[in-house]
């Protein structure tokens, strides 16, 4: 996630002096600083606040800072000031329609330039501030790199509960990645979807009243938000943060990591799984609806497709594990992050293709092979294509056999698919961008209607 266009290199200051971060310059100490800040203005942004002197007038001032996540990116903003002797300066960055969205639990590092009329120059120390909803007071709870941030409405108990899952999610999923994170992990969670439903990024009015966000990660920031409310939470919290792991395992890769893989990884080392995506997927094996795995890079289409989607990325990544053991899971991700490719990092690691493991998964599983590629596109222009059922229950749907119409390719909904483009795209996802936070996301309950026609999701 960038601040818009912000993220640009330190600039050079004042007659092109070069301030390095961090450190302090201050000919004949003659600039003082008396105080600098950062506080909340959510959901807005934040505030960076300053008051200083010097002899000679100070003409200007700004503020750099970085999200302090996968990316060092770094920019600055212009400080606002009536310039003289003794100033009070502030400056703000903006989140959500003003500006790039920034989740809660973001770090933020920060410090300030300023320069008076004598080209006196000072910068101050690098500050770092924990972005967080003010309407609330935090309490917390860390463990080792993980912190969970948690207010009145959520317990104890269930606070410890889900931070506990956390760390378990890492013992499970950290040699399956090949990964021990050095960087901290947020984890920020709410009791009441009324109280949380601020923090997320905009949605239009349509999707808010309809769809409730039961947790979502945003991998350049390495902070997860969730809904603990309901019996759910658990498993949410589980899922979510393997898409943390699953980002800082890939790095810059992260947005080549296609959705069944993703999605896959993040059952896998959910602890507490539900069994629906079994059931949709039983069900589309039953009915001849299985879609060749090179069209899951990005889950779109009916709900139901798309359920069915996360049982088959979670069955092709177990069978990868069975079959060829943990170390390989490392390779193929540590490839991915030299070729950026996931074919030629499957090829690399396993010998085949996203083909050839769609086609070894199949035989796995009792069920003839699809046509190559090639041959399939061809078979797809003469051959139309069923239009899915949404069924709004919590079982598969019970659909007719359809095994003459090959699946849609990516990007080519049917005719009931417009608008149900809910994959659970966690930032940095492949397909339409999770930074952008353009995608929906998963039903945490999947097709569950709830009494007053919402949807539950996760992203």
């Amino acid at each position: 996630m960038k601040f818009g266009m912000l993220w640009i290199v330190y600039l050079l200051l004042g007659a092109g002096a070069l301030v390095a971060p961090g450190a302090i310059h201050a000919d004949g100490d003659d600039i003082v600083l008396v105080s600098q800040s950062a506080v909340s203005d959510f959901p807005n942004g934040v505030k960076f606040l300053i008051r200083a002197t010097s002899p000679d007038e100070i003409v200007d001032i700004r503020v750099y800072f970085k999200k302090l996540g996968q990316s060092s990116r770094s920019s600055y903003r212009a400080v606002e000031f009536e310039p003289g002797t003794e100033i009070t300066g502030e400056s703000q960055i903006l989140s959500g329609r003003g500006g790039e969205y920034i989740p809660p639990g973001t770090r933020i590092e920060y410090s300030f330039a300023i320069q008076d009329t004598a080209g006196r120059t000072l910068r101050t120390e690098d500050q770092v501030f924990v972005y967080l909803d003010n309407q609330f007071e935090w309490k917390t709870l860390t463990d080792g790199l993980i912190t969970l941030y948690y207010n009145g409405s959520v317990s104890e108990e269930r606070a410890q509960t889900m931070l506990q899952g956390a760390q378990e999610t890492l013992l499970r999923m950290g040699p399956v990645l090949g990964i021990t994170p050095r960087e901290p992990l947020h984890i920020v969670t709410y009791g009441k979807y009324q109280e949380m439903v601020n923090a997320l990024p905009f949605r239009a009015q349509a999707v808010r009243d309809n769809l409730i966000t039961e947790g979502t990660a945003f991998s350049e920031e390495r902070v997860l938000l969730v809904l603990s409310e309901g019996s759910g939470y658990l498993g949410t919290t589980s899922h979510e943060f393997t898409h943390l792991l699953v980002a800082d395992a890939a790095g810059r890769a992260t947005a080549m990591v296609p959705s069944w893989l993703n999605e896959g990884l993040a059952e896998y080392g959910n602890i507490e799984p539900g069994g629906e995506y079994d059931r949709y997927l039983s069900q589309a094996i039953a009915n001849g609806q299985l879609r060749p795995l090179w069209f899951q890079g990005t889950f779109s289409g009916t709900p139901n497709e798309i359920i069915t989607a996360y049982g088959q990325g979670k069955s092709v990544v177990e069978f990868l594990l069975a079959t060829y053991g943990d170390q390989k899971m490392a390779d193929l991700i540590a490839a991915l992050k030299r070729t950026f490719n996931i074919d030629a990092a499957l090829e690399a690691t396993y010998g085949f293709d996203q083909y050839g493991l769609d086609t070894e998964w199949r035989k796995s599983l009792g069920l003839e092979p699809l046509a190559p590629p090639e041959e399939r596109v061809t078979q797809q222009r003469v051959t139309p294509t069923a239009p899915a059922t949404i069924v709004p229950t919590t079982t598969p749907a019970e659909v007719a056999p359809q095994n003459t119409s090959p699946p849609e390719p990516p990007n080519t909904p049917g005719p009931d698919s417009a608008q149900t483009s809910l994959g659970c795209s966690p930032p940095g996802a492949a397909g339409p961008s999770g930074s952008d936070l353009a995608v929906l996301a998963l039903l945490a309950s999947p097709l569950a209607m709830l009494s007053a026609g919402k949807f539950r999701r996760r992203r």
